[in-house]
């Protein structure tokens, strides 16, 4: 019972510190259950929520997904992440404005690190295949890119707002997510470990 109530704190920490492109029943539902009384137990819905944010922490191994491109081929995190580089995952859309504004920061990073031991990876979610074609274009994203993932990798690593960066070690594993790797904090993490 104690162990679901801490994991249940953790998912409620996680949940608050995405920000919220999403409603708040989720940041409602985890603050009700951490309130509740120890002898309570999470709904199997709650306990699968719990078990999949606390699975995508740092610490864990990646949870891949795969998403159609616009010229048909499936993309998946797999085929960049757990390759032997630090790579730099990006969770953006083309109408997201804080996304844009992040892109500066990514590419100052793409231009410094790049090569052998990292490499940076644009997930385009929330948005249509063009838009995204068009913002990357505009932005010079010139790395690698899965476009048209939609929803599914935002699920997977429940992330509610964005831009949501996520680095993931050589071996798969996550390293670091979240505003610690926004602006400034970026190159300051990144030149701490590269």
């Amino acid at each position: 019972m104690k162990k679901n109530l801490i994991l249940l704190a953790i998912a409620l920490v996680a949940i608050i510190s995405c920000g919220g492109k999403k409603n708040n029943s989720a940041k409602t539902a985890a603050a009700e259950q951490a309130a509740a009384p120890a002898e309570q137990t999470a709904a199997p819905a709650e306990q699968t929520k719990v078990s999949m944010v606390t699975s995508t922490q740092e610490g864990a191994m990646f949870t891949d997904f795969e998403a159609v491109q616009p010229d048909g081929s499936v993309a998946k995190l797999s085929d960049y992440v757990g390759k032997g580089k630090y790579i730099l995952v990006d969770f953006w859309a083309s109408w997201c404005g804080p996304c844009k504004r992040e892109i500066p920061n990514i590419k100052a990073a793409w231009n410094k690190y790049k090569g052998d031991k990292f490499d940076v990876l644009s997930v385009a979610v929330w948005d249509k295949p063009e838009d995204t074609a068009k913002a990357a274009e505009e932005h010079g994203v010139v790395w690698n890119q899965i476009v048209n993932a939609q929803k599914t990798p935002t699920d997977i690593y429940g992330i509610e707002g964005i831009p949501h960066l996520i680095l993931f070690g050589p071996d798969g594993t996550i390293v670091k997510r979240g505003d610690a790797l926004r602006g400034e904090g970026l190159d300051a993490f990144l030149s701490s470990i590269l």
